[in-house]
């Protein structure tokens, strides 16, 4: 087999020298010590960078979550949710809403009916929820769903105790305790945007929904929980997030239309020298993806998003962590947007590509198979096998940590941690391809629960 790879690799040589010039002569094992030089380079490069990740996920593992003082004083909120023919979950969203254990009079809630051809604008008005229609085709998505709606609002003048809106999707369940505990951090930290713990409703319907469900978990308990407990910013994720009336009247109201429009939010929050605070119990739940269809879809959009993110906003996140007049947590608040933002996990797949192509061209310069595969299969396998390791490790610790928090069954939460590394896999594909296609945004269709939670 491997005189078989030598003998192509030769003729792939021998035709791009025979169309494009001769290949300097370099010697087989110069170029291979280079290139090992340079991958050895690239990923100490990496591990520099990522290296606080590690350190951050270890502490917000063994940490206690942070705990906001009580409070007398409960001000306005609106829950607003941005539906597209969503009837078989609205009336669950409105009515968790209703079921919240703060005063009533408190809360209103406002559903945008996009574009919508079913009953979805029925039923909720039938729930005492203000609705408003917005009929365009020309532009589509939940972004300009939230611009249409934040436009509007400008036109009315909130009462003199309101303190922002809620983003909430019309598939969510909320916990009893949500609203007062955003409440909580909106009070102790005069907060302008505050994330919440997002959970789901159906991890354990399938190997897409627990993989997505997961990623939500390792945001919430690997990445917020630490980042808050430091006092540095983290990011809204979609849904379940408060952004405050005088956040919104500042930045003139809903501006952000690309792909992933709440992290295109959190990254110009972050420019903007903002803080979003983070709530772990402030719990929701959410419903994810089941097919690999449809999963497919929803997270090809995702990635796509982070590609167009990275491009507007990545050079902007970069001066900010060595611009004047920021604090030391105001600029690594900006060092990690950056990272978050830039899409690296693209990168190292890339560069292990190219490096297995410029290995094999050493291996055809020098028929030596054992040093192919020392120095690049093996140093895949070690970087593949140690990934699964860690992911693998942090995933049962999520489960144990969370176990009350994680609806399915107990068998589930224990054995489903050891293939989360594989649903990790599946974003191979979708990195190496998406710059390259366009993305539209595509509705997931949702069935709400099958049972109470």
């Amino acid at each position: 087999m491997g005189v078989k790879l030598v003998a192509q690799l030769r003729f792939f040589i021998s035709l791009f020298e025979f169309l494009f010039g001769e290949l300097p002569k370099i010697p087989g094992s110069t170029f291979g010590d280079i290139l090992v030089l340079i991958n050895t380079i690239f990923l100490s490069f990496l591990s520099v960078l990522y290296f606080y990740q590690v350190l951050l996920s270890i502490f917000s593992i063994v940490v206690p979550s942070k705990k906001y003082p009580e409070t007398n004083v409960f001000p306005t909120y609106t829950f607003v949710t941005c539906a597209r023919n969503e009837e078989t979950v609205i009336a669950q969203l409105i009515t968790t809403i209703r079921a919240l254990d703060y005063p009533q009079d408190k809360i209103n809630i406002h559903v945008v009916a996009d574009n919508c051809t079913d009953n979805t604008a029925i039923i909720a008005a039938q729930l005492k929820a203000r609705v408003f229609k917005r009929n365009d085709l020309t532009k589509i998505g939940k972004s300009h769903a939230l611009e249409y709606y934040f436009n509007e609002q400008k036109k009315t003048t909130p009462s003199e105790d309101f303190a922002g809106y809620i983003v909430i999707d019309t598939d969510n369940v909320l916990d009893p305790q949500f609203l007062k505990e955003i409440n909580k951090v909106y009070q102790a930290k005069n907060a302008t945007v505050i994330a919440s713990y997002r959970a789901s409703t159906n991890a354990g319907d399938s190997f897409w929904a627990f993989g997505t469900g997961y990623s939500f978990l390792r945001e919430c308990c690997l990445m917020h929980k630490g980042r808050e407990v430091l006092g540095l910013s983290s990011y809204v994720s979609g849904t379940g997030f408060f952004v405050s009336y005088e956040k919104m009247k500042e930045i003139g109201g809903w501006k952000h239309h690309l792909l992933i429009e709440d992290i295109e939010f959190s990254a110009a929050h972050v420019i903007d020298k903002g803080t979003t605070h983070y709530a772990h119990d402030a719990i929701f739940y959410d419903e994810q993806a089941v097919s690999f269809k449809s999963s497919w879809h929803q997270r090809m959009r995702w990635v796509k998003g982070l590609f167009q993110v990275s491009r507007v906003y990545t050079w902007s996140l970069f001066k900010a962590i060595f611009a004047r007049k920021r604090t030391l947590k105001e600029r690594f608040s900006a060092y990690e947007s950056f990272l978050f933002s830039t899409p690296f996990p693209a990168y190292i797949i890339h560069w292990f590509i190219l490096y297995g192509l410029l290995s094999g061209v050493n291996l055809a310069i020098t028929s030596d198979i054992n040093y192919f595969i020392q120095t690049y299969l093996f140093t895949l396998f070690d970087f593949l096998f140690g990934f699964y390791i860690f992911t693998t490790i942090m995933s049962l610790l999520i489960s144990f940590s969370n176990w009350k928090r994680i609806k399915m069954h107990w068998f589930k939460k224990i054995a489903l941690p050891f293939v989360a590394f594989f649903f990790l896999l599946t974003y191979v594909p979708m990195l190496l391809i998406a710059p390259f296609i366009k993305v539209k945004w595509k509705p997931v269709k949702h069935y709400g629960l099958k049972k109470p939670l």
